[in-house]
């Protein structure tokens, strides 16, 4: 299974989480997958992105939050400041939407699961390559949930479920937080990828209970194949260079995969990389389902220049 299908597995529950949410859950679908075609991708630098890139700079100069709104004032002003300070580009109606859906994840984050919102721009001044933009964002708040509890099931790889609801940053009893259920699944990915299941997907299943302001999770689990390393490819390093970086591989042919120890051997050596580049795109599985055996390749080659 080649690399990128192993990022659609992670993108699966993305799509998946807290279904009856179609908005969100897009949303959340959306993030996995930029984060998975960036993996694994020689990409050049900042500057070389600056200089290809046609699209116009917009700057939110005015953000309204507007709506009955019981989110404090201290956070809407933080939510604001924030988007005001990123960057962006585009045109002002494309960034006035992504504004929109940025303050929507911003009160999912803070209980308000069933959030809706609705947008409009108007452009405060247009010159070459720039735009500044008024941004008006409508919030209907909907009721704050807490999380009720998380529960797993299918979990036969790590059957102690306190362990793996130990993953989740997120407390029962906490106002339920999008961003924190995102972050306890990539972190049950990353602990089942320490054992050689690759192919983990997690598709949590939401429960809401409107008349206590509740929801629960229960995750289902399909851990997928054990994977063995197979072979070990080192691309990039100097002949002279290579064989001494061999010696300290820490994930070795016959070894079951280690998530964990490729990414310290890439973090030994990240002095052998460009420097705007991530440690882990660095690392390329090409995995055999009959088998159960992967082919582990490190990639430290440069990005080429136009």
């Amino acid at each position: 299974m080649p690399r990128m299908s192993m990022g659609k597995l992670v993108l699966l529950y993305a799509a998946y989480f807290l279904g009856c949410n179609s908005l969100m859950s897009a949303q959340l679908a959306q993030a996995a997958l930029a984060k998975t075609q960036n993996a694994g991708v020689c990409r050049p630098s900042s500057s070389s992105v600056g200089e290809q890139s046609s699209s116009p700079q917009v700057t939110v100069a005015e953000l309204l939050l507007e709506g009955d709104l019981h989110m404090a004032i201290s956070e809407q002003e933080r939510i604001a400041a924030s988007l005001k300070r990123r960057e962006y580009s585009g045109s002002p109606e494309g960034v006035a939407s992504e504004v929109a859906e940025r303050v929507r994840a911003a009160w999912q984050n803070r209980g308000y699961f069933k959030v809706e919102v609705q947008e409009d721009a108007k452009t405060l001044t247009s010159g070459p390559g720039t735009n500044r933009i008024a941004v008006a964002v409508q919030v209907v708040e909907g009721p704050q949930y807490r999380l009720e509890k998380i529960t797993f099931k299918n979990n036969r790889a790590i059957s102690n479920a306190h362990a793996l609801r130990s993953l989740f940053p997120i407390k029962d009893g906490d106002v339920f937080s999008r961003e924190q259920i995102a972050k306890g699944l990539e972190t049950l990915r990353n602990a089942y990828g320490d054992m050689g299941y690759i192919n983990l997907t997690s598709i949590p299943n939401t429960h809401l209970d409107d008349a206590r302001m509740l929801i629960g999770l229960d995750i289902d689990i399909d851990e997928g194949k054990q994977f063995f390393v197979r072979t070990v490819n080192v691309l990039g390093l100097d002949e002279n260079v290579s064989p001494d970086t061999q010696k300290d591989m820490l994930v070795k042919p016959g070894d079951i995969y280690n998530r964990r120890l490729a990414s310290m051997f890439v973090r030994d050596h990240i002095s052998l990389m460009p420097t705007d580049t991530s440690p882990e795109s660095r690392i390329h599985l090409n995995p055999d389902e009959k088998t159960g055996t992967v082919v582990v390749t490190f990639d430290f080659r440069f990005c080429p220049t136009e």
